[in-house]
């Protein structure tokens, strides 16, 4: 199963390296603490005038470690075989700051004098230690995988190296060390705390942020509190092309209502996109199964089915029967009466990619210079409108006497791979006059829409990608009533002049609301879409996003 694919590119895994230190693990590897450390120091003697001196068991212990002026910096990241993700970071002019604990044992022997003399004892000192780090360079080689476990993905770190350079020693002036010889042992104490803070933990840290934002992808398939699209690992799994540039994504993108899943037939394996190579960073694929379960789902849920009343319309006489008494003696008992639309499809829509044929703006111009002026004017009604049959187009070029020669040149103009769905409904008016069965109106309804007006935006926690309706053609058919006297010929009219100005209005209003909810794309929380900036296209069988992304933290 494999309805969602996705693509990184390198610009893309770029940037979230470069926003993670940035933000979220900056944050983190400024909490952290250099480990504590044992200085070893040799035996040393110290001659005076009338004196000598001997240190031995000398020991220090570093220990509280801590880190001030510790800003880490993003610097390069890049990808080798197999989902290896080197990635470097540097921090300058930092302090550590240390307890500084040391004890030893000191024979002092004075020669000089009358009365020569010798005496030892064990000092403990207790010193506050701040060395200086000029620079800290961290290489952390991170790996990619996706865990079938937890049906997650996950950051790990397969090894971390750090080298400190040009640290400043700052041994405690009242400590023994300063009785040695400064310049051999100073230099071993700078290595020394070059070593603890080139050990600091930063596996630890980078595991503490990255891999919880990568387990939070799943959740955003969460639409609503009853639909939930699942994006664990689909048919193509986890790819790293052979040129490591970029990472390649299968998504199964199986939709359930509640507990029951979407039950169609699972489609033929969405293709994986090619990652992009300029500055995008993703790039997504959308199968049409994705849109018809959502379409299922607002079914199931009962989303679809639109009641309407005479307050809800620019008009309320439209849905009145006083308005029609003339025209339909039949209804004159009710004339006292309002009546109730209701519209219930019969199944959930079905969206199918296939090629149509809109009047836009653009394919408009394009025409203007193609076509004779006197032929172009026969065409200018049809401005705006799609078709979702060549048959269709024909039929209304045939009603403006555009000559036939010119079809293929309109054609050509304003052809397109696009969005159609195709359903079937119920329409039935009610008359409220308070009997217990009240008298009805039924037609069934066959519709034809493009989706249009692709876009992407925001859904409760889901960020989607979104859709309009644009009716192409709705044809309303009589079935049956329960008023009498209402003949098949008066029902039929009836229905091709009520439909259009009280049913269809506020249905398509109705799946205009679940076209903005929109199909859930996976992304880690904290990432959005940049909507404005993105690029959606329809394709055989699949609609294209191609899309930068920003990151915000609940902080900033």
């Amino acid at each position: 199963m494999q309805a969602l694919t996705l693509a990184i590119g390198p610009a893309g895994i770029d940037y979230f390296a470069q926003r993670l230190v940035a933000v979220d693990l900056t944050q983190t590897l400024g909490q952290l603490k250099p480990p504590n450390n044992n200085l070893t120091v040799p035996d040393f003697y110290k001659f005076g005038i009338g004196y000598s001196s001997s240190y031995s068991k000398i020991k220090v212990d570093l220990s509280n470690g801590s880190l001030s002026g510790f800003n880490p910096v993003y610097k390069s990241i890049v990808q080798l075989a197999n989902g290896e993700f080197p990635m470097v970071m540097t921090a300058a002019n930092f302090n550590a700051n240390y307890s500084w604990n040391e004890s030893y044992h000191v024979y002092t022997c004075f020669t000089g004098g009358e009365f020569p003399y010798c005496y030892s004892e064990d000092p403990k000192n207790n010193f506050t230690y701040t060395p200086g780090i000029g620079l800290l360079t961290t290489d952390v080689k991170l790996g990619f995988k996706y865990n079938l476990g937890t049906k997650s993905y996950d950051i790990v770190v397969l090894s971390s190296d750090g080298k400190s350079t040009s640290v400043t020693a700052n041994i405690p002036s009242g400590s023994v060390v300063q009785n040695e010889d400064t310049g051999c042992f100073t230099s071993k104490v700078s290595d020394a705390t070059a070593q603890a803070i080139s050990s600091i933990n930063f596996a630890g840290a980078i595991a503490a942020v990255i891999p919880p934002l990568l387990k939070s992808i799943p959740a955003s398939g969460q639409l609503t509190p009853d639909i939930f699209y699942d994006f664990a690992l689909g048919d193509s799994g986890l790819v790293f092309p052979a040129d490591n540039k970029g990472i390649k994504i299968g998504v199964t993108g199986k939709v359930r209502y509640k507990n029951e899943e979407y039950p169609a037939t699972p489609p033929p394996p969405l293709p994986v996109p090619p990652p992009p190579l300029d500055q995008n960073h993703m790039q997504v694929y959308v199968s049409d199964y994705e849109v018809n379960a959502l379409h299922w789902a607002y079914f199931r849920a009962g989303l679809l089915t639109t009641l309407v009343t005479p307050s809800q319309l620019p008009d309320p006489d439209v849905l009145k029967v006083k308005t029609y008494v003339v025209a339909i003696p039949a209804l004159k008992p009710y004339q006292a009466f309002a009546m109730n639309a209701l519209v219930e499809p019969l199944q959930a829509p079905v969206m199918a990619f296939q090629e149509v044929y809109q009047f836009t703006e653009v394919a408009m111009a394009s025409l203007a210079h193609q076509l004779p002026s006197d032929v172009y004017q026969k065409i200018l009604y049809m401005e705006g409108d799609g078709y979702a049959a060549w048959s269709d187009v024909e039929e209304a070029l045939a009603i403006a006497e555009v000559p036939t020669q010119w079809y293929d040149t309109i054609r050509n103009a304003t052809k397109s791979m696009g969005m159609v769905t195709k359903q079937d409904l119920r329409f039935t008016l009610t008359i409220q006059n308070a009997v217990p069965e009240m008298p009805n109106i039924v037609f069934s309804v066959a519709r034809t829409d493009i989706l249009d007006n692709l876009g992407l935006g925001i859904s409760g926690n889901a960020q989607t990608m979104q859709y309009g309706f644009r009716r192409v053609k709705a044809v309303a058919t009589f079935v049956s009533s329960t008023v009498p006297g209402l003949t098949q010929q008066v029902g039929q009219y009836f229905g091709t002049i009520i439909w259009p100005v009280s049913g269809e209005p506020r249905y398509t209003a109705t799946l205009s609301a679940m076209g903005k909810t929109g199909v859930p794309i996976p992304i880690m929380s904290g990432f959005q879409l940049l909507f404005q900036e993105a690029v959606l296209s329809i394709q055989t069988g699949f609609v294209s996003i191609l899309s930068k992304v920003t990151y915000k933290t609940s902080g900033v």
